[in-house]
């Protein structure tokens, strides 16, 4: 099964795929297995409507009456739980409220374990400069033990985040006040070994507060092993919208490739409105010293293509994520499959995590009428997900859902086949 915004995505036959449709249902969500209760468990994150920029309000939420139409949400904010593990009778366990005003919750990370965590705005105080959005995020813990009453653990956020450290802000930030700049996390915390095993890192993409790597040795207590940004970023977009760290390098295989965190911009303006962004290979053996080693290299269009840059094809020119973290089969991971809103899904190699090469890539048809600015503004391809035991790419795109095969995986498999493991070993154990 793949979860969409509509509901499910049935993946069994990949030739013949079916759709289990469900109502009100937000498009953040995490599904995993929960062992100890032995169900798949959802988390599914409810927010206030986000500001971007319109052809009415090209200024998003600077425009107060745009602004208020985001503020006068009556909904709710917050994280709802659901026992999935009948994806076609989904039952709802708990609605997590996390505050009558703010954001709400964006994304949440979740493994199945104790704890998940979420990128939440609980709150009107969060300070957030882009126009996109009115609020800001913070990241929350919270206890999942019983996901029928999920509990508060803790919250933090950077230091001059909140409206109330003006002075602190304006004095550390050299975006502060310029109204365009993501002052937020996006990824909520990624955290590799679960606390409850022995874990103490987790990892965050804060926007243009840079890339944190989160000390969880104390969870009702978070602080900052370290952090690091490119000396060069610029204002605009989201640096570190997505960060992801590598998952199945040992010390015999793929060494080189170990400690490793990928970290992705997002642009927020089409048409290359706004500084390019590229992502970046992270080096984090070091957690109080994270680095940048690598960057990956701009897709470029085939030359057959109608325009010589995908900054003159209209929509957004970025990434926005890779495969997921958590996936069937063992992650090949030297292989890095990244989305770009524009331009595709692209395919690079990194065994050399210096200098990503580009190996292969898939660029879906457009979509959208180019007499309506908000149906091509952001792009055509969304998000991208591999099977690696099936050595099958499912890609979403805004046109439809494709699903593509590279010789970098080897011959594809389209038989339904049983998972016997994951490229993170210790989730959906006893599914």
């Amino acid at each position: 099964m793949l979860a969409f915004a509509g509901g499910w995505i049935d993946i069994t036959e990949p030739k013949n795929v079916s759709v289990i449709e469900e109502d009100n249902l937000a498009p953040f969500q995490t599904c995993i297995f929960n062992e100890r209760l032995g169900k798949w468990i959802r988390i599914v994150s409810h927010q206030i409507p986000l500001t971007p920029g319109t052809v009415e309000y090209p200024r998003g939420k600077y425009h107060p009456d745009y602004s208020r139409q985001a503020t006068s949400y009556s909904g709710f904010r917050g994280v709802k739980t659901y026992d999935v593990t009948n994806p076609e009778r989904p039952i709802l366990l708990n609605e997590f409220a996390t505050g009558d005003t703010g954001n709400g919750v964006h994304l949440s990370f979740y493994d199945g374990g104790k704890y998940a965590y979420l990128a939440c705005g609980w709150d009107d105080q969060l300070r957030m400069e882009s126009s996109e959005r009115v609020y800001s995020h913070g990241l929350m813990i919270v206890d999942m033990t019983d996901p029928s009453a999920v509990k508060e653990v803790s919250r933090w956020w950077v230091p001059g985040q909140r409206l109330d450290e003006e002075e602190l802000y304006r004095s550390t930030y050299p975006f502060a006040g310029d109204q365009c700049s993501w002052t937020c996390n996006r990824t909520p915390c990624i955290v590799p070994i679960r606390v409850e095993d022995g874990g103490t890192v987790g990892f965050g993409g804060w926007g243009h507060f840079g890339f944190y790597v989160h000390d969880l040795s104390d969870i009702k207590n978070p602080k900052v092993y370290g952090k690091v940004s490119h000396p060069l970023e610029a204002i605009g977009g989201i640096p570190y919208h997505h960060v992801v760290p590598i998952a199945g390098a040992s010390a015999t295989e793929h060494p080189q490739l170990q400690n490793l965190v990928i970290g992705m911009p997002e642009a927020l303006e089409s048409d290359c409105r706004e500084p390019f962004h590229l992502p970046y290979v992270i080096d984090v053996k070091n957690p109080m010293k994270p680095r940048i080693v690598g960057i990956f290299p701009r897709p470029v269009p085939h030359p057959d293509a109608p325009y010589k840059d995908f900054a003159m094809a209209r929509g957004r020119f970025s990434s926005r994520v890779m495969q997921h973290w958590i996936a069937p089969g063992k992650a090949k991971p030297n292989i890095v499959a990244m989305s770009y809103l524009n331009a595709g899904i692209r395919i690079y190699d990194i065994e050399d995590p210096t200098e990503p090469k580009e190996i292969a890539y898939f660029v879906p048809p457009r979509d959208g009428e180019i007499d309506d600015y908000m149906s091509w503004r952001r792009g055509t391809t969304e998000a991208v997900f591999i099977e690696w035991d099936r050595r099958l790419i499912w890609v979403a795109t805004h046109s439809g859902l494709y699903c593509l095969s590279t010789p970098a995986l080897g011959d594809p498999v389209l038989e339904p086949k049983k998972v016997n493991e994951w490229s993170v070993p210790h989730v959906n154990r006893g599914c």
